[in-house]
Formats: C-alpha cells, structure tokens, sequence
C-alpha cells in the first residue's frame, strides 16, 4: 500500500524516517534486514544521536522495524497470516455431518488458528450470565436473560503467545436442552458451536461479521507477542439460523499484521441485462 511522506515543515527525525520508509516500500531494504546504525543515521543525516534514534522510534511506532533500544534495528519480517473467509463458515458445516473422528482431526481450532490441534494449548471457561442491553438487541431477547458466556483462548505451545482469543454467548434457553452443552468439561467440542448447535435442533444459515481496529495494551502485546504498532482486529460474528435469527455471538480478536479478511459480495442479476443497456444507451 501507498505511504505518503511527511508534509511542510519537517523535522529531521521524519526526514529520516520518510527516507528509509521509501527504502523499505521499494525493496533497498528487505525483511530482516538491518538498517543503519544510531552512530551512522547521525553521522549521515548531521544530527544528534537522539534525534535519530527517534526517527527509528516512528517507524517502530508503524510496525516497519524491529529491535532498537539496546538491539540492532531490523526491517521487520511479516508474520504468517489466517484467512477469514466465507469459506470457512461453509467448510465448518460440512463437517457437523462428518463422524466425530473427521471433526476432531479437522475442527474449529485448526479452521481458526491455521494450526493442529496438538501444537495449540486450549482452555475454555463457561459462565452463565445476565444479558446486557447491547446483547439483548443482538439476541432480541429481553435486558437480564440467562445466556451462556463462553471465553476462549488458544496459545502456541512452542511460543507461548496467543493463536486466538474469544467470547461467545448463546441464550440458555437455546442449548439447555442438551446438558452436555452446558459443561465446559466437553471442550474441545468437535466441529465447534454448529455441531453444538446441531445436536438441539439448529441449523446456521449465514454469519455476519463486524470489524473495527483497536489499540492493545501492552500487556495484550505480551500476551500476543505482536510489535510496538501493530493494531487489533476485533470481529463480531452473529450465527443465523434457518429461521432468522442469532443463536450465537462471538467477539473475536485478531493482530492486524497476521489476519486477513476476506469479503465475498454477491451482486443480484438485472431482470433482463441488454434491455438495461440499450434502454440507458437511448436517454
């Protein structure tokens, strides 16, 4: 993607951080590699050793560089990314039909974090709680109904940082009928929440996602072991049933530099195409 350099009345330390910012973006400086010293940037551009290091500081600050403070700065390397994909919701169905030995080999961890499930550590936690306004309006269901909250969490068992991080509700009313569901005991589940889902009667229809950008803090940095400027994305997803409504709600988060959404829109065909074109063509 396109940057644009600082405008006006520039101070040094954004000249030098525009200058090698270009040389990033055109490749002169590859992935790992490592940029000049603080004792070279000052020497170069005539300026305290200071201000350079804060020019370095910026493009920290963007996500472009790694190290500094003590460690010798480096261009940083993009991390592996997961796709979210209309494919995957599809791909998560298919399975709720598959026997429990397919589901548990292929389920929603590895649909998620891209990775099997013997290299995560899971853990899961059940509560029931009382339903705020804001889930309330997405469930249609009155302020203070009993619903299900349910946190997630998956960490790299090599790194020890976070694969993926989230809170799911479903109203009781929906899933009590099979205790099984109510038992965090049962997590994993194989197949994920559509199998759960299946196993009282309810079939998914579509899912729709809402995404903003979030600033973590820097124990979420910690925890997810991302960079000094790289931002969070944080997903909404609402499972539809066949009839109309949401059965599930899950708030997901995600570092920006590692996800990649994808959006599928399918447009609906004009009743009779060339009659629309001849017809504009006519005015």
């Amino acid at each position: 993607m396109q940057t644009h350099s600082t405008e006006g009345t520039v101070p040094v330390k954004h000249q030098i951080a525009d200058a090698l910012r270009a040389q990033i973006l055109m490749g002169q400086l590859a992935p790992g590699a490592p940029l000049p010293t603080i004792e070279e940037l000052s020497s170069q551009w005539r300026c305290a050793p200071l201000v350079a290091r804060e020019a370095l500081d910026v493009l920290k600050s963007e996500g472009r560089v790694s190290g500094g403070r003590g460690k010798r700065a480096t261009v940083r390397v993009p991390p592996k990314r997961i796709k979210l994909s209309t494919g995957w919701v599809q791909e998560q169905k298919d399975l709720v039909l598959q026997p429990r030995s397919v589901r548990s080999h292929r389920g929603a961890i590895e649909l998620t974090a891209g990775v099997p499930i013997d290299a995560t550590i899971s853990t899961h936690k059940y509560d029931a709680v009382s339903a705020t306004e804001d889930l309330a309006l997405e469930f249609g269901i009155k302020a203070g109904t009993e619903i299900q909250q349910r946190t997630y969490e998956m960490v790299d068992r090599e790194t020890g940082h976070r694969l993926a991080f989230s809170v799911s509700y479903i109203p009781l009313a929906l899933i009590e009928s099979n205790p099984a569901l109510l038992d965090e005991r049962n997590e994993p589940w194989p197949g994920g929440h559509q199998h759960q889902l299946y196993t009282v009667g309810i079939e998914i229809d579509h899912v729709t996602r809402t995404l903003i950008a979030v600033q973590p803090t820097p124990g979420d940095r910690q925890k997810w072991g991302i960079e000094q400027g790289v931002s969070m994305l944080q997903i909404r997803s609402r499972s539809v049933d066949i009839d109309g409504r949401v059965v599930e709600l899950s708030d997901a988060l995600y570092p920006a530099d590692r996800t990649e959404v994808e959006f599928t829109e399918n447009l609906r065909r004009w009743p009779d195409s060339h009659q629309a074109y001849d017809s504009a063509a006519d005015d």
